[in-house]
């Protein structure tokens, strides 16, 4: 019997838990479900350890990118595979996944056993499955997690505004009296140089935070990941060029944005006693002054309803949010 571990946020707890449950285990009837809704890190990481050493080899995230990214820690390159339903706010693995749309048929993605193997990206160590990077990101997620934490109204906020809140404290952030740059030097065969940038970017698929179009060719599936620095000294320059990747505008001849794929890179601060953060999958990591970045081929089993989830248009991935039937 299929042995399936269900992993719950806080946001998907309490009568709205009860209504997942019910369903799961209504599509679900002859495996056998355990069902986790961890108070801190400490207890998600320690019932993910316990469900790999007894043998579990289906798991079920209800929740963000950032409940993802815990697992996925322990989940690489291992003989399991992982259904994201999503219920955070970007939610952008398993909008790319498919698993935004109708969840009858995310659920029997796992009864038919639809599974396809994603890359990951290894960031000094720590894996991350969708997208990252250095600057602006970082400072948008790190205070949207400040806020969330600190004040339980603004998750009410979040769950009415979705994706928009991003782009809102991201245009605050722009509006700033002092626009955060950071110096580095990237080191890879396709790009060696130092630059002063405010937004850097890594990417494993080719849309941030819902509605951010950074790397339409991009695919999490081929052994690569895409790098986009913008590294406009003018406000009104990077404000630009920030609005026609939104709305999707072609860039051309703007020699203040690079854009590349690669399998490997060094980010290195110039200055090697200021370290600068990385943010992945919604979360900030520890602050470095040096972050090695790699390709980790295949290193996910994900379950998608997608024929081929990974080759799919990217404009097929804005539709309906998942919905209960």
């Amino acid at each position: 019997m299929q042995s399936i571990s269900v992993y719950m946020n806080k946001r998907a707890s309490g009568s709205e838990g009860k209504n997942w449950a019910s369903h799961l285990q209504r599509h679900l009837f002859r495996s056998t479900l355990l069902y986790h809704s961890p108070e801190n890190l400490t207890q998600l990481e320690n019932s993910i350890q316990e469900d790999l050493e007894r043998d579990v080899d289906t798991f079920i995230c209800v929740g963000g990118d950032g409940t993802v990214n815990t697992l996925i820690q322990h989940l690489a390159n291992k003989n399991v595979s992982l259904l994201v339903i999503p219920s955070g706010t970007a939610n952008d693995l398993a909008s790319h996944l498919g698993n935004h749309r109708n969840l009858n048929k995310v659920i029997h993605t796992v009864r038919m056993n639809q599974t396809q193997a994603i890359d990951l990206i290894s960031i000094n160590g720590r894996y991350m499955a969708t997208n990252g990077g250095v600057g602006l990101g970082a400072s948008v997620s790190q205070k949207i997690n400040v806020l969330r934490k600190r004040f339980p109204l603004v998750k009410q906020i979040m769950r009415l505004t979705g994706k928009k809140i991003y782009s809102a404290m991201l245009a605050t952030e722009l509006l700033r009296p002092e626009l955060k740059r950071y110096t580095v030097k990237f080191e890879s065969e396709e790009f060696n140089d130092e630059v002063t940038a405010p937004i850097i970017l890594i990417n494993n698929q080719p849309v941030l935070a819902g509605t951010f179009f950074i790397a339409p060719k991009t695919l999490n599936n081929d052994g690569k990941f895409n790098v986009s620095i913008l590294k406009h000294a003018s406000r009104a320059n990077l404000i630009e060029c920030i609005t026609k990747i939104a709305l999707q505008v072609p860039i051309n001849n703007d020699p203040d944005f690079i854009q590349f794929e690669t399998k490997k890179i060094k980010i290195k601060s110039s200055n090697p006693n200021s370290p600068f953060p990385f943010f992945g999958d919604g979360e900030v990591f520890k602050a470095e002054s040096e972050y090695d970045i790699e390709i980790a081929p295949k290193a996910l089993k994900v379950y998608s309803p997608f024929h081929n989830a990974l080759t799919e248009d990217v404009n097929t991935l804005s539709p309906p949010e998942v919905v209960l039937q």
